[in-house]
């Protein structure tokens, strides 16, 4: 707001005022210029009427005074006659002048004549200055008439000098210069004429000026003052003024709306820029999906902490949710995205403000929490966590499971980078991951060693498959009928340079951890479907890791590789788990029968190992049924057991499925698995795994004996 106020508004509004100011004292100005020009013009007229006054009676002047027969009359003895008819009668009220002086150009007057009267001898009519100043121009110019102004008794006048001459203008050298002289008076009659016909209102004399009118300064011939014409200005710029003024009103007044509006406008446009700025920066640290905080927040509420709280305890929680990818797999990213924000909102609801809960993306959510309780907080935060995800959802009649895997690591006090907190407590929960998951484990130094060990088996199994350095070993499957070979389990091995063989419990787990099991599970089917061919007359079966069993487009990768191998797919057996089962049931439905269009056998292994098994066997269209070692290391003495073999063998017969014990060690557990049923027996009462060319000869072997059949 403050910004928009001395940014936009204060500004707008002065550059309307400014402009408001400046329109106006541009007008104002423009009419004050009018007004002096128009009163400059009528200073011009009046000097123009003063002008044309005087070229008149210069005219009249210059006509009399260059006339023989006055010329005559006046260098001599006048008559009266004349000087009636010419004096006396020319200066009456009505002529075009009232004042006739005839007088020598030292000044000595020897006739005056006003308004039709002489007057006294040696009395003047107007300024002998005046007239002085107008006989000595009239030495430099004697044909033509001087005029200017006189001051008089009755103010200034109109006033002619010209010496008098014969009619050629040409006077004798021997006779002394006589100067006629004619004026008349300012009159105001002749003011309001004369100045009606020049557009001048109110011309009029004063002996001074008149405030707030038109003042023409009069000087006479000799340079006095003869006071002033003035008139009434006619101020056309004030009236222009006067005309435009409401007009200007309410253009200012429309410029306002418009910057209003405008301003307005700007105010939504930046309210709008400032409410998306929010929204983008608040978007930059949550997550879309579940409205949390998000890495970055994360991140930096962590440094803040760890900046502000020094030495103290900061905490951190790291939760991975185990078998989401599957749930993303199985049911799409929509039943995905809408457990993400139900986990999302439980957790919200536990950690509550007693620290900052983020998501990190994907399946990874975060919290932090500060204060020397906070390790306390972290366990029971982790342990309500596990038991929120021990309850399935349900999203529209689908059955979603999954679990977590939590990792804390607490600084205890020790100074040490958010960086390091946060790599710690994800070791934690990579721990908790390996020790069976839907746990929490507490981060403590001996982990990152065995997570270094792990990190450098996980790197060299890579190579290794790279390097083709991996063996596979064949174990003997035997007919119970015949105890010949009908089928090999082909299990990998591998024996590592220089340190000699490493036992599949230890880099299966590493395998899976390093989500390296898709290459090495495509690596021992390629081995397998290579080294087979030679085992003539047997099945391979070929136990699959479920990141590869998960995948959508599994069946096409194989079907690609056994095209490439020129491998049967009728002689392939694919084992998959019970686990696999009960936490992806519909994808693995969906996978068997897409693998039986392709004539490949799918057997469900480890079986008796869960509650559901039973159940399984009759969902699913399995080609055979591998019973564990677990019940059959039992079945001789434990009668629990032994039902168990007998309803599993029944109701495999019923549906059609071969049932194969596995982990025999004593003839007495294969005579007793014989009787309940068992097709195929395997173990290592009928041989331990070997390689493949081992097996080729035993399987040639068996070849060259004659068929029996088993008691």
């Amino acid at each position: 707001m403050k910004d928009f106020v001395f940014g936009v508004a204060l500004p707008a509004a002065l550059t309307a005022l400014a402009t408001v100011a400046v329109v106006f004292m541009a007008l104002t100005r423009m009419a004050t210029d009018v007004n002096d020009i128009d009163g400059l013009r009528l200073s011009q007229s009046v000097s123009a009427l003063m002008a044309a006054g005087l070229r008149e009676i210069g005219s009249l002047t210059a006509d009399d005074a260059a006339w023989t027969t006055a010329y005559d009359e006046l260098y001599r003895q006048p008559s009266d006659g004349f000087i009636n008819d010419i004096f006396a009668e020319g200066s009456e009220p009505g002529r075009p002048f009232n004042s006739i002086m005839v007088v020598s150009f030292a000044g000595r007057v020897f006739l005056a004549y006003e308004n039709g009267k002489a007057l006294a001898p040696g009395q003047t009519i107007i300024d002998p200055a005046d007239v002085r100043a107008m006989i000595l121009k009239s030495e430099a110019q004697p044909r033509e008439a001087i005029t200017g102004l006189a001051n008089s008794a009755s103010g200034p006048k109109f006033a002619g000098v010209r010496v008098i001459t014969p009619n050629d203008g040409v006077l004798p050298p021997d006779v002394e210069p006589r100067y006629l002289l004619t004026a008349r008076p300012i009159r105001a009659d002749l003011l309001d004429a004369v100045g009606h016909s020049f557009g001048i209102n109110d011309l009029r004399w004063s002996d001074r000026p008149i405030e707030g009118r038109v003042n023409v300064a009069l000087t006479t011939a000799a340079g006095k003052s003869a006071g002033v014409l003035s008139c009434q200005p006619r101020n056309p710029g004030s009236e222009a003024y006067d005309r435009a003024f409401w007009l200007m009103v309410t253009v200012v007044a429309l410029l306002f709306v418009v910057l209003g509006f405008l301003v307005l406008t700007i105010w939504k446009i930046l309210a709008t820029m400032y409410h998306g700025e929010e929204e983008a920066r608040r978007d930059a640290l949550h997550d879309a999906l579940s409205g949390l905080p998000n890495r970055a927040h994360f991140n930096a509420r962590l440094s803040e902490l760890s900046r502000e709280l020094g030495e103290r305890t900061v905490t951190v929680v790291f939760v991975d949710l185990d078998g989401f990818k599957e749930v993303n797999d199985t049911y799409g990213h929509d039943v995905g995205d809408r457990l993400i924000r139900t986990v999302a909102a439980g957790f919200k609801f536990l950690v509550g403000d007693r620290g900052l809960l983020a998501r990190l993306g994907g399946d990874e959510f975060a919290v932090v929490i500060a204060g020397y309780h906070s390790m306390n907080m972290a366990a029971e935060i982790a342990s309500r966590m596990i038991e929120l995800l021990a309850q399935p959802f349900d999203f529209d009649g689908q059955t979603v499971k999954v679990g977590a895997s939590i990792g804390i690591a607490s600084s205890d006090d020790e100074v040490i980078s958010h960086v390091e907190l946060v790599r710690r407590a994800d070791v934690a929960m990579y721990a908790a991951k390996e020790r069976g998951k839907n746990r929490f484990e507490v981060y403590f130094p001996d982990l990152d060693a065995d997570r270094t060990e792990k990190a450098e088996l996980a790197m060299a199994l890579r190579a290794a498959i790279d390097n083709d350095d991996l063996q596979v070993h064949y174990q003997p499957v035997v007919r119970a009928e015949d105890g010949r070979i009908g089928t090999v389990e082909a299990l990998v091995r591998w024996i590592r340079p220089g340190i000699g063989p490493i036992s599949p419990s230890t880099f299966l787990p590493v395998a899976e951890e390093a989500g390296i099991t898709d290459l090495l599970g495509t690596w021992v089917l390629r081995r397998v479907c290579r080294e087979a061919k030679s085992f003539v007359n047997c099945k391979v079966a070929v136990n699959v890791f479920a990141s590869q069993f998960s995948n959508p487009v599994f069946d096409e990768l194989l079907r690609d590789l056994l095209i490439e191998e020129d491998f049967p797919p009728e002689r392939l057996e694919l084992d998959i788990t019970e686990r696999f089962l009960i936490t992806y049931p519909e994808r693995t439905q969906r996978m068997i029968m897409a693998l039986h269009r392709m004539g490949v056998h799918v057997a469900l292994d480890d079986f008796g190992t869960g509650f559901s098994s039973i159940n399984y066997l009759r969902r699913f269209a399995f080609d055979k049924v591998k019973i564990d070692r677990s019940v059959v290391i039992d079945v001789v003495k434990d009668a629990a057991s032994q039902q168990l073999v007998n309803s599993t063998v029944a109701l495999a017969d019923a549906l059609g499925v071969e049932v194969t014990a596995e982990g025999i060690e004593k003839e007495d557990e294969a005579e007793a698995l014989k009787k309940a049923g068992c097709r195929e027996l395997q173990g290592y009462h009928f041989g331990a795994p070997t390689t493949a060319s081992e097996l080729a000869r035993r399987l040639k072997r068996e070849a060259s004996l004659p068929a029996r059949k088993s008691a």
